[in-house]
């Protein structure tokens, strides 16, 4: 029975319960549940419920309707008849038996109408001709009070068929009516004919909603047999409902005690699986031992499986009181519902509820009120959705209050980061002022923290919520002995030890764990001063830096308290300090006080009565603590310092002065002071952008002062002479820091050349500039480019530049408004340039020139330079004929070449001279002995050298 899944103490009593007890009825097992009210010595002396209900004996009247159109053999019938018998006879021994009370049925067949009676015999009653109409005659002829069937009875049909309808009347047409008179149809199909989607349509449309739950198909008449438990079971499994509300079950599964409260009026036990599990409340009041049952599915449908009744808590608004109950599966993410009692009538009526926002959150799965201020009314409750999930941690406690009738969940509470599966909020408990700042504190369970180790979180309470900021992470693993699921339950705010201070049980899986609180001690700091002021007299700076001694003693008093009453010690009242306080002679600043700093922390011991405990301090004792002491002031009688003061200055002369160019310029001031003391006499200077703050020096001083002084960008220097010089920067409208830079850019056209013959043509020249500005970009100024477009003195034909002195010039003037410092201007220049006035001077070369010029308010700035120029050389380029110098040169060319051939020609050097050797070799011949023949010995046979003339 799980006794003691839900505990709960008040007084002197305590509530246990096990809401798991089985009991069966029939073939069904259906879970109830015990709570037992305890006295202070565990004895037990009441019983909720004193007994378990009985089996549920509500009547349930079955008809058999069998279609035979006439394709059924008399062998397929009997076995049909057969089945009927079979399921009948079941039927008959439960009612018999008394645990069931089921009309014996009647069977109908469309050829041969049977009545079977409990001696199991079957005679004729009427012949019907089609399916669909005959779906009307056990509405008509045998659901009837005539024909012995009981007022509220469930009304069940099952109908066997073995092929489709042949008539034109429609199932729509006769289903309403079976609907309407709240009749469950089961259909059951057989043979092949149920294997097309419209065979199966039919039997759709005979059976019940839904379709898998009311239809069967079988492909023959002795595979009924097989389906005989089916039916059984889902026939039984209705047993005790009322279908015309649609429920299936009421309180066969309520488990009553899954939650408990104990109330004055009396126990409060939680039941999650009454009505379909829709759940609600029983209510046991004014010492009464029947109940109440408390729900909210008879005001929303949607309260079907929502587990009402997981969670509880008593609270009082205003002197009313109500409950609070958890609905953890409401709509998959999970409602709270606030039921109140009403003053006059007494009844209770649900006023408000709140939401969960996650799906699976378990939203409402635990709760908490906390009563803040112990005024006995309900500052909030706190909500646990303990399967909450997110990238950073597991488990959130949604903390509500009640406003206006309705519930605000406007704040969380979270674990440590890093535990996605913590299922942090699974188990919260008010557990009184730990803290001892009066304020109710909490404590929450996170059991599968640190791998189903688990941990306990607590959380300190303030005037109006809870601090989102845990004061203390008690983790399972400190303690031996193998935890696990540390957190699962936790109970507190009770004195279990004796001590006077409230402990903590917490459970975990197979053993409970008491912690408890430490002694909590108050301390607050006092610092007095003797003499409580500085006297300045006796600080006149001579410029030495000895130390004075006596300057004044500092007295620290520490007042110990217990933030909360125990019985464990006693504790002291008060500790007192002191300390003497030295100071410089020279004293630069009399107006700031002397700050003395004390922080301090306490280290507690084990107290006697109880050993492992070592008091704390509490959070809101001020570990660091701050006096001032104050110098004297001489204010006369009225302790009212009235000062009189002038001032005059002057500008070391100097009536302009120029940005970027004067280096540095003095300002000569003067204060004095003609009444009492002045404090914090500040001298502002309004300077703009273009000049920084460089030192400041005192000529002349009387008196011991301070000083300071600070620029534009707040830094401070410190200087141990003279009065108090303050340099404020202040808005200056006309921008006096400015600078131009105008200059022309390498892009630009530098050289272009054309040659004889070419006056016609033109080729592009393009000129660019570009201005840039320093400074705060305020300047308005005016960008002028001049460019020749023509000459215009002819005559001066010598000029080797043509700029505007000697062409005529086109000038285009740009205003700009505002020259933002990093993002300069560009202009640009573009156009032809012809050669048709390359006949009007003798240059080969001429140089083109544009110039760009700034100009500005000068009375406001100064600019070095302020125009620029670009230039784009011209030349002409004359191309040589190199024709008549080859002509010429050809013609000498063979005139030289005549003049040597004549010379040759008279030296002889064209006669030849082999007719006169031959001449002389004749003649020789002519001497020699023509008979003789040489001797081949004398013959030379060496080949001829390279010498040899033929």
């Amino acid at each position: 029975m799980s006794l003691g899944l839900s505990l709960v103490a008040r007084d002197s009593q305590i509530l246990v319960c096990g809401p798991t007890v089985h009991r069966a009825c029939g073939t069904n097992m259906y879970l109830n549940g015990f709570c037992f009210l305890l006295d202070q010595k565990l004895q037990k002396f009441q019983q909720f419920p004193e007994i378990l209900p009985e089996c549920t004996t509500h009547p349930t009247d079955i008809v058999f309707l069998i279609d035979g159109s006439g394709s059924v053999s008399n062998q397929d019938f009997e076995r049909m008849k057969w089945f009927v018998s079979e399921v009948i006879k079941r039927f008959y021994r439960l009612a018999t038996s008394g645990r069931k009370q089921v009309l014996l049925p009647s069977i109908t067949s469309l050829l041969y109408p049977l009545l079977f009676s409990p001696l199991g015999c079957f005679r004729e009653m009427q012949t019907m001709k089609s399916l669909s109409s005959s779906l009307l005659f056990p509405r008509r002829e045998i659901f009837i009070p005539r024909k012995g069937s009981r007022n509220g009875s469930t009304k069940i049909l099952v109908v066997i068929t073995d092929g489709q309808k042949n008539d034109q009347l429609q199932y729509w047409n006769v289903v309403p009516e079976a609907e309407q008179a709240g009749i469950i149809r089961y259909a059951i199909g057989v043979g092949n004919a149920f294997s097309t989607q419209r065979a199966r349509e039919e039997l759709n449309a005979i059976a019940s909603e839904p379709d898998n739950e009311h239809v069967f198909a079988v492909h023959n008449f002795d595979a009924l047999k097989g389906i005989q438990d089916q039916l059984q079971d889902k026939i039984f499994a209705i047993e005790g409902t009322q279908f015309q509300s649609s429920s299936s079950f009421q309180m066969e599964m309520s488990q009553e005690g899954f939650s408990a409260l104990l109330t004055r009026d009396g126990p409060v036990l939680g039941a999650v699986g009454a009505f379909d599990w829709s759940g609600g409340l029983f209510l046991y009041q004014n010492s009464n031992r029947d109940s109440s049952f408390l729900n909210a599915s008879s005001t929303t449908e949607e309260m079907k499986n929502a587990y009402l009744g997981y969670s509880s808590q008593a609270v009082l608004l205003n002197g009313r009181s109500g409950l609070v109950v958890g609905a953890p599966r409401y709509d998959y993410v999970g409602k709270v519902v606030l039921f109140e009692k009403a003053a006059r009538s007494g009844k209770w009526q649900l006023t408000a509820e709140a939401v969960g926002e996650q799906v699976g959150s378990y939203f409402g799965a635990a709760l908490c009120s906390v009563d803040l201020d112990q005024d006995t009314d309900t500052d909030l409750v706190l909500v646990g959705a303990p399967m909450y999930y997110d990238a950073i941690t597991g488990g959130r406690v949604y903390v509500c209050h009640f406003k206006q009738g309705r519930f605000h969940c406007t704040m969380t509470l979270k674990g440590e980061a890093g535990h996605v599966f913590s299922r942090f909020g699974a188990s919260m408990a008010e557990t009184g002022d730990i803290t001892g700042d009066r304020w109710m504190d909490v404590a929450i369970g996170a059991p599968m923290e640190n791998e189903n180790v688990g941990a306990l979180y607590i959380f300190g309470g303030k005037r109006t919520s809870i601090n989102p900021k845990y004061l203390q992470r008690i983790e399972g693993l400190k303690f031996s002995g193998g935890f696990l699921y540390f957190g699962q339950a936790v109970s507190g705010g009770t004195d279990l030890t004796g001590d006077g201070l409230k402990d903590i049980a917490v459970g975990q899986k197979g053993r409970v764990l008491l912690l408890r609180t430490r002694p909590v001690l108050h301390v607050s700091v006092s610092i007095e001063f003797f003499p409580p002021l500085i006297p300045t007299s006796n600080f006149q700076c001579q410029e030495q830096e000895s130390l004075r001694a006596e300057a004044s003693m500092a007295k620290v008093c520490f007042t110990v308290a217990k933030a909360i009453q125990d019985k464990l010690a006693y504790v002291g009242h008060g500790v007192g300090l002191g300390s003497g306080i030295a100071l410089f002679i020279c004293i630069e600043d009399t107006l700031t006080p002397v700050t003395l700093r004390l922080n301090f922390s306490l280290v507690g011991k084990p107290i006697a009565k109880a050993p492992t405990l070592q008091p704390i301090l509490s959070k809101d004792s001020e570990k660091n603590h701050t006096a001032l002491l104050h110098f004297e002031k001489n204010c006369g009688t009225d302790g009212k310092c009235e000062d009189h003061l002038e001032a005059s200055f002057n500008f070391s002369g100097l009536d302009i002065v120029v940005v970027g160019l004067t280096g540095e310029f003095n300002v000569t001031a003067s204060i004095q002071n003609h009444g009492e003391d002045s404090y914090s006499t500040t001298l502002g200077f309004f300077y703009p952008a273009g000049l920084s703050y460089r030192k400041v020096t005192l000529p002349q001083v009387s008196g011991a002062l301070g000083m300071q002084a600070w620029g534009r960008a707040g830094t401070v220097s410190r200087w141990r002479d003279g009065g108090c010089l303050g340099i404020i920067p202040g808005p200056f409208s006309h921008g006096c820091s400015f600078l131009f830079h105008l200059h022309s850019i390498e892009e630009s056209t530098k050289y272009i050349n054309f040659t004889a013959g070419q006056e016609d043509a033109s080729k592009n020249v393009e000129h660019r500039y570009e201005v840039k500005g320093k400074g705060d970009g305020k300047g308005w100024l005016v960008v002028a480019v001049s460019f020749p477009f023509g000459l215009a003195h002819p005559s001066l034909s010598f000029h080797l530049s043509q700029d505007c002195s000697v062409a005529s010039c086109k000038i285009i003037r740009c205003d700009i408004l505002s020259l933002k410092t990093r993002e300069p201007l560009e202009f640009r220049i573009k156009g032809d340039v012809g050669f048709q006035w390359a006949s009007q001077i003798q240059q080969k070369k001429v140089v083109l020139v544009s110039i760009a010029q700034i100009s500005y308010d000068e009375k406001k700035y100064t600019q070095k330079e302020g125009f620029a120029q670009a230039q784009t050389m011209v030349e002409r380029i004359e191309l040589y004929n190199y024709l008549p110098a080859i002509i010429g040169s050809a013609i000498a060319g063979l005139v030289l070449l005549a003049v040597i051939a004549a010379v040759l020609y008279k030296v002889g050097f064209f006669k030849r001279q082999y007719k006169q050797m031959l001449t002389e070799a004749g003649a020789g011949d002519e001497a020699a002995d023509p008979t003789s023949q040489p001797d081949p010995q004398d013959l030379d046979t060496s080949p001829p050298s390279k010498d040899t003339v033929y």
